[in-house]
């Protein structure tokens, strides 16, 4: 399934052989955190208070010990989430590994998946994990319709920063 478009500047994609279980996401200890709060994407989340706006990138924080990154996924409109998640994963230049899991999960009642690398990911690409949910009411942002997120972060903060995501935008 060809993915229409990603929204990110930055952003790759991956080829990956999935393992899907039902997992929720855990919790971790909280450590001081900021709000985050994008209206154009439409989610607020939290994340550690030492990470600053990384430069060069639009909606892209990162510190010494991690990093998240937001962005809009495009794909056919009755496509599943598992069909997208797989799309991602199996990207041609292997972004999480050629071993990485990916967990199917519910975001505020919406369809997701965690997409977690194996320990072959490439080093350039800091441990990055991605979580992609299905928006309630698709986004319209620079002339292009997305009806996904894609929340990229590093795979030892991503389960906390996912815990905080909420959406706010209306179901339609």
């Amino acid at each position: 399934m060809p993915l229409t478009g990603i929204l990110s500047p930055g952003s790759s994609s991956s080829q990956l052989s999935p393992s899907v279980s039902q997992n929720q996401v855990s919790r971790k200890p909280a450590s001081s955190t900021k709000q985050y709060k994008n209206s154009a994407y439409g989610v607020s989340l939290s994340y550690p208070s030492n990470w600053r706006p990384t430069k060069g990138y639009e909606e892209r924080f990162s510190g010494a010990d991690g990093f998240f990154q937001i962005m809009g996924l495009s794909s056919p409109p009755r496509s599943t989430i598992q069909n997208v998640c797989k799309s991602v994963m199996n990207h041609k230049l292997n972004p999480y590994g050629t071993r990485p899991r990916m967990q199917r999960l519910q975001i505020q009642g919406r369809p997701a998946c965690l997409i977690l690398p194996s320990s072959d990911q490439d080093r350039t690409l800091e441990r990055m994990a991605t979580l992609i949910v299905r928006y309630p009411t698709p986004i319209r942002l620079n002339g292009g319709n997305y009806n996904h997120l894609m929340l990229s972060a590093n795979k030892e903060n991503i389960r906390q920063i996912t815990n905080g995501l909420r959406f706010t935008i209306p179901r339609r």
